[in-house]
């Protein structure tokens, strides 16, 4: 295969592109296509792609080089179709890659593991394999709370504080801690253990791995697709007070990235999560194993 180098693609964020913001996605009940919808158009509103394409269809196709926090990994072109279809709607040439190679990437990158780690050792635990992820940013799992999430509306006017907050930080486990856990515990959770309510036997363990600087994607107006008023924007509201990652001091901090397993678990609304091991405040965005300690168990659910 032909690679293009670097410099001939730039990689299409939300952070710099709101408009990304008016894609939503979903994936059929088979787990074997993916529809993604723009809310706003007109005409040509949704296009659906193959979730795992089959190597033979990417046979020919052109790859890229895509380089995520300090990992690369091959991006194959998905083609002409849907290429005009993101073209169309964002106004600027636009291809979808599918992640080629073997398909995973280290994580959670360079940019934000100290020299001492190397990201091939990260796992959950000694019993289970190194963590890889394909095109998400730096993680698997963003992980956030209820206490956080009422801290960040309680940041806005008056008159917003009843939208939708923690759709704009994109979580994919959100947990429900209740009234006693005060806001931005989570920066303190190192292990979880996630407990099913329907298979008592399965349990999956959560590794965090560093505290979650923010962009600016926190200021997109999901319903419009552009900036949202000054007043709501939660980037400048949580940096006043909330950079809490050393390796990062200017930037908000809010979640915790993390890694599970094991592979094939399936997490859902209801799980029971306890927190097994809590880490420094204080610490590095990985904190030393020494600095971990057991404390009685904290049983909240997603």
């Amino acid at each position: 295969m032909s690679y293009i180098s670097q410099q001939e693609i730039t990689r299409n964020q939300i952070k710099w592109n709101f408009q990304l913001g008016l894609f939503h996605t979903a994936i059929d009940s088979s787990w074997s296509k993916l529809t993604i919808t723009h809310v706003k158009a007109q005409e040509h509103a949704a296009f659906t792609v193959p979730l795992s394409p089959s190597p033979l269809s990417l046979l020919n196709a052109a790859v890229y080089e895509v380089s995520i926090f300090g990992t690369r990994a091959p991006g194959i072109d998905m083609g002409e179709e849907v290429a005009k279809y993101f073209t169309h709607h964002l106004g600027s040439p636009t291809r979808l890659l599918y992640i080629g190679g073997n398909g995973q990437r280290e994580i959670p990158g360079a940019a934000y593991l100290p020299k001492h780690y190397r990201a091939l050792s990260i796992a959950v635990n000694d019993k289970l394999q190194p963590q890889r992820i394909r095109f998400a940013d730096a993680a698997p799992l963003l992980i956030t709370s209820t206490a956080s999430e009422e801290d960040a509306r309680k940041r806005l006017p008056l008159a917003a504080q009843g939208e939708d907050v923690i759709v704009r930080f994109r979580p994919n486990v959100h947990v429900d801690v209740g009234s006693e856990v005060p806001p931005y515990d989570e920066d303190g959770w190192g292990m979880l253990a996630i407990r099913s309510q329907i298979d008592r036997a399965q349990e999956v363990s959560v590794r965090c791995l560093f505290r979650t600087v923010r962009c600016l994607s926190l200021n997109v107006d999901l319903a419009k697709g552009g900036m949202i008023a000054t007043n709501r924007q939660l980037y400048g509201l949580l940096a006043k007070d909330r950079r809490t990652n050393d390796a990062f001091p200017h930037k908000p901090v809010f979640g915790q990235y993390a890694c599970a397993g094991p592979s094939g678990a399936v997490l859902r609304v209801g799980d029971e999560v306890e927190v097994t091991e809590r880490v420094g405040r204080s610490g590095t965005p990985v904190s030393p194993v020494n600095e971990t300690q057991r404390p009685s168990a904290d049983p909240v659910a997603t």
